[in-house]
């Protein structure tokens, strides 16, 4: 690599190969210099300093750390160019379902992972995965999700012959889920490793020439758990308006439950609720700590008993008939205002203004299961808990804010993941 640090060519994230051939010291200078923005060449570099740490190692090494966050951020092009430009590389990434560093998504969520299975179908292999927040199967050798199939029949991962190479022998840089990658045999004879971290899955392969040479010593993952010296990568929270795709991707693999409009209640008269509950929907579970919601059905979205609701505990002009059972929380019953679409939570003669709207409220729940596997998880230059909390009180200012009834009353919803860890302690 060169050792300049300035006078760098704009272009110069554009070609993988000068990328490798330039300090990395002055890619960060370059990068710091120039104006934020989307470019597959800054994404790829930032997050893979991001993911493997500031060490420094051979170019070779670098362009398979490289490669894979080329193949994370889906950059197949440049992934491709890598490749290319350094057939060296000691593994390059087949695939990976990785949650990019900065991003805040809802799978791969891979707490409390369960053994992983192989089950042949249709003359390919696909690859179990079930965790607590994940009931999904992926096609081994492209890692895209796959429908399952008709009869789930999914054998353990086979055991790797005597004698097969392991990663964590090779003088390498990476995360410690390195350490105990699985070792699985290529259809081509080529050795292949299957890593299984917090962060996702991925598929490696290897060439047995490239390793021959390659110097034996001992994997080290400390450089990872120092996180980048340059820039930490950010990618914005999700925009516009909440659509059925959106929310049954943040909810799976629990469905989400939407309400024909012959069955919406008839005393619902706000259109904006109304087309919530038929269109966009919500999760028929959800969960996070201690804290549960369970809707109800539409045959029970029935008005408040006004005995049950004294009027002393309604806003003025607020009758309990206002008040439709919308479901059930260990924290009270929630209720949804039939005139201005309002959730409320009603627990003995309290009753709290949660939401402004079903909205705000499935946003909530949604940015809940976003963050929730960086909350538990997060990367050494991650701010989850932070970030969640800024981007969620952005929605409707002051709603979370816990010296209000009702930041008190969200505490219990959040507190899953801003206060306790995927045990729930």
């Amino acid at each position: 690599m060169s050792n300049g640090t300035s006078g760098l060519p704009d272009n110069v994230l554009d070609d993988p190969a000068r990328l490798l051939d330039t300090d990395r010291t002055a890619i960060r200078a370059h990068i710091e210099n120039t104006a934020p923005g989307p470019h597959p060449g800054r994404d790829v570099f930032q997050q893979a300093e991001a993911i493997f740490g500031g060490t420094e190692v051979s170019r070779a090494e670098f362009a398979a750390w490289l490669h894979f966050a080329a193949t994370m951020l889906g950059h197949k092009t440049y992934a491709r160019q890598i490749a290319a430009a350094e057939p060296g590389m000691p593994w390059r990434t087949v695939w990976a379902w990785w949650r990019p560093v900065g991003h805040y998504i809802a799978h791969p969520n891979l707490t409390h992972l369960k053994p992983l299975g192989l089950q042949p179908h249709n003359g390919r292999q696909l690859l179990r995965v079930k965790a607590a927040w994940e009931n999904t199967w992926l096609d081994l050798e492209t890692g895209e999700r796959t429908p399952a199939p008709p009869h789930e029949d999914g054998r353990p991962l086979p055991t790797p012959p005597d004698g097969t190479p392991r990663l964590d022998d090779l003088e390498l840089y990476a995360p410690e889920s390195w350490t105990h990658a699985t070792p699985l045999t290529a259809p081509d004879g080529r050795t292949r490793y299957l890593i299984a971290d917090t962060c996702g899955l991925a598929l490696l392969e290897t060439d047995p020439d490239i390793l021959r040479d390659w110097p034996r010593d001992f994997l080290d993952h400390d450089s990872a758990e120092h996180g980048t010296p340059g820039r930490i990568p950010t990618h914005p929270a999700p925009t516009g308006p909440l659509t059925a795709q959106r929310i049954d991707d943040a909810f799976a693999p629990v469905d989400v439950i939407r309400i024909p409009e012959p069955e919406l209640p008839t005393t619902l008269e706000h259109p904006a609720a109304r087309r919530h509950l038929r269109d966009i929907g919500l999760p028929a579970r959800w969960a996070c700590g201690w804290t549960t919601f369970t809707p109800c059905p539409a045959k029970d979205m029935t008005p408040q008993d006004a005995a049950a609701t004294p009027a002393a505990a309604l806003p003025d002009g607020t009758a309990p008939a206002d008040l439709l059972l919308l479901g059930t929380t260990p924290h009270g019953t929630l209720h949804l205002h039939r005139r201005d679409g309002s959730v409320h939570l009603v627990h003995a003669a309290e009753r709290i203004r949660l939401s402004p709207d079903l909205d705000h409220f499935t946003r909530l729940l949604e940015g809940v299961r976003r963050y929730m596997d960086a909350c538990w998880h997060p990367r050494p230059d991650e701010d989850p808990k932070n970030d969640f909390l800024t981007e969620m009180d952005a929605l409707a200012p002051g709603t979370l804010n816990s010296q209000r009834p009702s930041g008190a009353q969200w505490e219990y919803f959040i507190a899953g993941i801003t206060e306790l860890d995927e045990d729930g302690f």
